[in-house]
């Protein structure tokens, strides 16, 4: 077996790129990579305590377009009772995705991986399709089409604040 007497040795230079591919997904916000592979994992347990809504969209699917407003907004209301999470349909990922999300306003949580397989979930055969999981990280409700918020929160325990008189 060769062995490298320089600085620069292959364990040497991988060690340093993981490294930077953790320090970059830090600044990006993104999940962590696991167990040192390419995948990205994602962990419902770590939402426990709230409602998970987690939303498939793409950039070409108008009522995905349409959507986006009311999940914002449930995001803004009820953040502290449920987590909106977004999936790209498409599998964009990165820098791409992140600017992509910024140009559709998206302001709530975006995966730059697919969960599915993480969580059992066939992908879906159409747009939008919504994933609501209860306070136990359990599949609630597996909705298509277009959602507003009240019809999310109808799917909840989560009680709508009485409006200010």
């Amino acid at each position: 077996m060769k062995r490298h007497n320089n600085i620069f040795s292959p364990r040497l230079l991988f060690t340093f790129a993981v490294g930077l591919l953790l320090a970059a997904c830090d600044q990006l916000n993104l999940p962590a990579i696991s167990n040192g592979n390419e995948e990205q994992s994602f962990d419902i347990s770590h939402y426990q305590g709230k409602w998970v809504i987690l939303n498939y969209w793409a950039e070409w699917c108008l009522p995905c377009l349409k959507e986006i407003p009311e999940l914002n907004q449930l995001q803004q209301d009820h953040g502290d009772e449920l987590a909106v999470i977004a999936v790209n349909f498409d599998r964009i990922q990165g820098k791409e995705l992140t600017e992509l999300a910024k140009r559709m306003g998206i302001r709530f949580e975006i995966l730059h991986q697919d969960p599915a397989d993480a969580l059992r979930l066939s992908r879906p055969a159409s747009l939008p399709t919504t994933y609501v999981f209860n306070r136990e990280g359990k599949l609630s409700s597996k909705l298509v089409g277009p959602q507003t918020s009240a019809g999310l929160l109808s799917r909840t325990d989560i009680e709508l604040a009485e409006p200010l008189q």
